[in-house]
């Protein structure tokens, strides 16, 4: 799955790769460790205006749900079943990337995890996402796919990874909705040895 990000450019730099604005009122600031599990808001541009850039919620959050509800549930979203899911098949039109220069998952070496910084050479790039509204507050959840590559290497327990989207029209086609194909052609980097637990 993908419950950890980083964006640790500068806004100027999202700008100009993406074509779009920050809102003038953002609380954006470049951090090299979004926790999912933090529901943080991060950058993000949808289909409603690709031209404005967003700061959204991470964990999605549906229009039936109740204050209850619990966000770690809607980090992210199973592309084969995002039209069968509750939580998410009210919202397929509702198309998001998620701006980020890369991610971390742990590969399981036994009973032991070794921690990778995933993403393609620390350069810009989008995961694909769905959104939501809810009492005035927008929400997102990221799509993930079986993994392939090198990521069936590092996520080799759950063997998922996210729908990443380079190119533009990648990114053109996941926001009109057209089919896209999952990249795996990340680079990795092993960032410690061993570490005894995830979080």
């Amino acid at each position: 799955m993908c419950f950890h990000s980083k964006q640790s450019k500068k806004a100027q730099q999202i700008e100009n790769k993406f074509n779009a604005k920050f809102e003038t009122n953002n609380d954006f600031a470049p951090t090299n460790h979004y926790n999912g599990f933090n529901f943080p808001k991060t950058p993000l541009i949808t289909n409603d205006d690709s031209t404005t850039i967003q700061m959204l919620n991470w964990g999605l959050v549906p229009q039936w749900a109740n204050q209850n509800w619990n966000k770690s549930y809607t980090l992210n979203a199973r592309i084969e079943t995002i039209e069968d899911k509750p939580a998410f098949k009210d919202v397929i039109e509702n198309r998001c990337i998620i701006l980020v220069d890369g991610f971390y998952e742990w590969q399981h070496v036994g009973k032991q995890k070794i921690k990778y910084e995933i993403g393609f050479e620390n350069e810009l790039f989008a995961f694909a996402g769905l959104y939501s509204e809810f009492e005035n507050i927008k929400t997102y959840t990221i799509i993930t796919t079986e993994a392939k590559g090198i990521m069936r290497e590092i996520h080799n327990t759950k063997l998922r990874m996210p729908i990443a989207l380079k190119e533009d029209i990648e990114i053109e086609n996941w926001l009109v909705k057209k089919e896209v194909k999952p990249r795996f052609d990340f680079t990795a980097i092993a960032l410690d040895q061993i570490q005894p637990t995830l979080f």
